[in-house]
């Protein structure tokens, strides 16, 4: 496992360095697209909306949970949720949505674990919760709109529910000119702000491009099906990004156990179909802004870690063995990782 946390240490430091070197395109970006951009989804490894958007990294602000299951009722969640939503406002930007879930055309079974593979039972979840979200904020408020958003996983293509029962698949889209691309959205969300929808175009865009590079190249099938070997708790995963080895449960669940125990259940599935003794590592992390909340992100990683240990012995006293702890602290300025030791 020492080759393995070497490995994390060194994707880690790859993704801190393409971050920070895309600083001024991160800028530019958006200062062209100024639309805040929030995407609840799956704790799954296959997903990095990123990737399948072609977007600059750190545009996005994730949100992961097991199926992508989200309540605002979670205090945590509705705290952090309103936070971004307030500060894009103080910026004179609205914010868009998109709460997603994923699924495989190939094989159900490759699908999403975290609703025991039922497509539509995860569908129905998604929705009801974007409709929590309009309830929240208020319908047709102008500010907040949240879009109901699937993804195919064989091809990485973006699936978009819109209003009235309308469904656009990216993947059968023909021209992706902005004009084009405009006009079928606009037909797609009616009610959407056009600032919305200028800033939406360029994330249908990219996942066209992935789409046809996915296609081109074809996609391995130790990518399409769950093989994770990490499981990350808390936040600032966005660097784990490389398909299918980690999954990332966040610290929004009150019951953070049930997604916790539901994580490890699938990692000592993959382990027990590759026929591997070796373990898994357990990554917690907390993200720090600046100097002063440095301490207090290293109080919450070690957290973290010491109750997913205590979880994992509850419900899986025979993965204790396998497990390899590693407790980190992230730069939110550099995306950069540095371990701690713990208590």
């Amino acid at each position: 496992m020492e080759k393995s946390k070497r490995m994390l240490i060194a994707l880690n430091k790859k993704h801190s360095e393409m971050f920070q070197s895309q600083r001024l395109e991160r800028e530019l970006y958006l200062s062209q697209h100024p639309t805040n951009v929030i995407v609840f989804k799956c704790m799954d490894g296959r997903i990095h909306m990123p990737t399948v958007t072609r977007t600059p990294l750190g545009i996005m602000q994730p949100f992961r949970n097991i199926g992508g299951r989200f309540d605002l009722g979670w205090p945590m969640l509705n705290e952090s949720f309103d936070q971004h939503i307030k500060k894009a406002v103080s910026k004179g930007n609205r914010t868009l949505v998109l709460v997603t879930y994923h699924f495989s055309a190939g094989d159900e079974h490759r699908g999403c674990a975290g609703f025991n593979y039922d497509c539509e039972e995860s569908k129905r979840f998604t929705e009801n919760f974007r409709k929590q979200i309009l309830r929240t904020y208020g319908k047709d408020n102008g500010v907040v709109y949240p879009i109901l958003v699937g993804l195919e996983t064989d091809k990485d293509a973006l699936i978009f529910h819109g209003e009235r029962g309308r469904i656009l698949d990216v993947s059968q889209i023909v021209d992706a000119s902005f004009e084009s691309l405009f006009v079928s959205f606009h037909k797609l969300y009616p009610s959407m702000p056009e600032r919305i929808l200028h800033d939406l175009i360029p994330l249908v865009q990219g996942n066209v491009q992935c789409i046809k590079e996915t296609m081109n190249m074809g996609k391995p099938l130790k990518q399409m099906v769950h093989g994770e070997w990490i499981l990350a708790v808390g936040k600032g995963f966005d660097w784990l990004h490389t398909p299918n080895i980690a999954l990332i449960v966040g610290p929004y669940d009150p019951n953070i156990g049930e997604p916790i125990k539901k994580a490890v259940g699938i990692i000592k599935s993959n382990l027990h179909t590759k026929k591997t003794k070796d373990g898994f590592v357990l990554l917690s992390s907390a993200v720090y802004s600046d100097a002063a909340e440095k301490n207090r992100a290293k109080e919450r990683t070690t957290y973290l870690s010491n109750l997913t240990q205590e979880i994992i012995a509850q419900h899986y006293a025979d993965m204790i063995a396998r497990t390899h702890v590693m407790s980190v602290i992230i730069n939110a300025q550099t995306m950069e990782m540095e371990m701690i030791n713990r208590k």
